[in-house]
């Protein structure tokens, strides 16, 4: 807890094309704490974010969008999927809060 090890994190897009997962693309992340003088610090998110803009714009065609928690609770990945047309499912902690529309429930 509270300390950075020497591996390696990546934010990665899978594809699924008949049962089968491939990688699409991937991007180191890098603790801001491990930058080199000159190097600019991105979040995760935002590396997220550059590889969907990046699929978009080689006209990958993506029906749907899968993401963990850390995505779910960022509004501005959220933000960023919305304005780029695209269908997701996010996961949310357990303990996150919303507002549910009048006959809305929780299952």
């Amino acid at each position: 807890m509270g300390k950075v090890d020497n591996g390696i994190v990546s934010v990665n897009a899978y594809g699924v094309y008949h049962n089968i997962t491939f990688t699409l693309m991937l991007k180191v992340f890098q603790p801001e704490e491990t930058l080199k003088e000159g190097d600019k610090y991105k979040t995760k998110i935002e590396l997220a974010s550059e590889i969907i803009t990046y699929l978009i714009e080689e006209n990958f065609n993506m029906e749907l969008v899968l993401a963990d928690s850390l995505y779910g609770e960022s509004s501005k990945f959220q933000r960023k999927l919305d304005e780029s047309n695209l269908a997701y499912v996010v996961a949310i902690i357990s303990n996150h809060g919303v507002w549910l529309s009048l006959g809305q429930s929780v299952r």
